[in-house]
């Protein structure tokens, strides 16, 4: 159960410690692969709409933490107001995409918006984990495309409302005044 974290009253997940059974487990529907950014995750087999993909795992850092680490901060998740996951993989090796085929609930779980063919590659939108100022050049290539990946606030309001709707936007995030 999640509870709430002494210096904000957003609720940090629950342990993330990775076991074998875990880590057996999240590989089992993903593969490693190129793509166009690089490297990223991949379904090794089809995965049916709404289906786990996998856990998002990685020791707890907070905001200050992630500054530190500089350029590799863009491999952190954020799961809270001052709370972040330093993602290890397979998680660390998802892409973004301003037109994904995954979105993250109950904040690390990784799951299908659609049906998601053996091969094709897994994305989500970062922008519906981002509470913060960071931003990044997207690259994703896909016809809506933002050009930018920044804080959910940013997004435009339809967009905002068709992820909450589905239910992939992180907890922190909704109800804020940034994000009306």
């Amino acid at each position: 159960m999640a509870r709430p974290s002494g210096d904000d009253l957003t609720p940090t997940p629950p342990p993330v410690a990775a076991t074998a059974a875990t880590a057996q487990q999240a590989w089992a529907a993903v593969r490693v692969g190129a793509c166009d950014v690089g490297r990223g995750l991949f379904a090794a087999r089809t995965i049916s709409e709404g289906e786990a993909i996998l856990r998002f795992e990685g020791p707890v850092l907070t905001l200050a933490e992630v500054r530190a680490k500089g350029p590799h901060s863009a491999n952190a998740l954020q799961v809270g107001i001052n709370r972040y996951l330093d993602l290890i993989e397979p998680g660390v090796l998802v892409n973004h995409s301003c037109e994904p085929n995954a979105g993250i609930r109950e904040m690390v779980m990784l799951v299908a918006l659609a049906e998601i063919a053996a091969d094709e590659e897994i994305r989500f939108d970062y922008s519906t984990t981002v509470g913060d100022f960071w931003t990044m050049p997207c690259r994703c290539g896909r016809a809506t495309c933002r050009g930018v990946v920044a804080s959910f606030a940013s997004l435009p309001e339809q967009v905002r409302a068709t992820y909450v709707g589905l239910g992939v936007v992180q907890p922190f995030l909704i109800d804020t005044p940034s994000s009306r």
